[in-house]
């Protein structure tokens, strides 16, 4: 019993070169025919037969060649590469699964560092578009705080001037005369009219001439104007307007009921306090202030 163990466990331990080299020539191919076959040149082929791995080459080469050439010999692929793990060589090792892993892992952290700072940029660009909303909405609303006060401003002067207009004019009595400044008054004038009784005997009616009639000069008919804006208020409104050369045609208040006519060089730039209380017409044409909303200033330029 002793010995046929022996026998199996040498026979167990055949180098997979060897079983390659006995099948070859069993079959009577030589190296060159293997070579042909697999495309291998034949000091690689001697050295699978002679057991003699290359070390630069990674296992999953090594045992790739040993198994093309056993399909060749008609060797099975498994006994094969049992052989060649019980010499403890061309195994493949775990380091190589593990620094593909590796790999892997790099690359999916590196993926996430990458969505991370677009994440972070986005956030960037969020918050700098919202900042700079912000600023116009406030430089809006200082514009329109302005131009509110301005308003109000020129209110309060027209009440002012209204108030001093209505107030009652003092009229200025003159002094009382006294009897004495009376009298002689009254002596005065009757000297007069004597003097000019006593004129109108001596005088001698002169002769009349005739007028010549007046040529009637002809009347240079005034050219009609026609003005470029026409603005009718409806209620009170605030407005500015100004023309090409930033001259102010005109700025304050106007009352419900009252019209502006202006020309001057187009184009006209208007800010109205309260475009639902206007009417609008530039050269005979409507212009449509409705998509302004109520309570905010409105600003625009003629021709639109």
């Amino acid at each position: 019993m002793t010995t046929e163990h022996i026998e199996e466990t040498v026979e167990t331990f055949i180098a997979p070169g060897l079983l390659l080299k006995e099948a070859r020539e069993e079959l009577n191919l030589t190296l060159e025919d293997i070579s042909s076959r697999l495309r291998l040149r034949v000091e690689v082929l001697e050295q699978i037969e002679a057991d003699q791995f290359d070390m630069g080459k990674l296992a999953t080469f090594t045992r790739g060649y040993y198994r093309s050439y056993a399909k060749v010999v008609n060797v099975p692929e498994q006994k094969v590469l049992d052989a060649l793990d019980q010499l403890g060589k061309a195994q493949i090792e775990q380091h190589d699964m593990q620094s593909f892993s590796r790999k892997t892992k790099r690359e999916k952290h590196d993926n996430r560092i990458m969505k991370l700072t677009w994440v972070i940029f986005a956030l960037i660009l969020g918050m700098s578009v919202l900042w700079w909303w912000q600023e116009q909405a406030q430089l809006e609303s200082a514009n329109d705080a302005e131009l509110i006060a301005e308003v109000e401003t020129a209110k309060s002067m027209e009440q002012v001037e209204e108030t001093k207009a209505d107030a009652p004019q003092t009229e200025e009595t003159a002094p009382a005369l006294d009897e004495a400044e009376m009298l002689q008054l009254d002596t005065n004038i009757s000297e007069l009219e004597t003097d000019s009784k006593t004129l109108e005997k001596e005088t001698i009616k002169a002769p009349e001439v005739p007028v010549e009639a007046k040529k009637e000069e002809p009347v240079a008919e005034k050219a009609v104007v026609t003005e470029d804006v026409v603005i009718t208020f409806s209620s009170d409104c605030w407005l500015q307007v100004q023309d090409a050369s930033n001259n102010r045609l005109y700025s304050g208040v106007k009352k419900s009921n009252q019209t502006l006519k202006l020309t001057g060089k187009a184009p006209y730039k208007l800010v109205i306090g309260a475009p639902n209380a206007v009417t609008l017409t530039y050269k005979g044409k409507l212009v449509d202030l409705s998509a302004y909303p109520v309570g905010k200033v409105a600003r625009l330029t003629l021709p639109q």
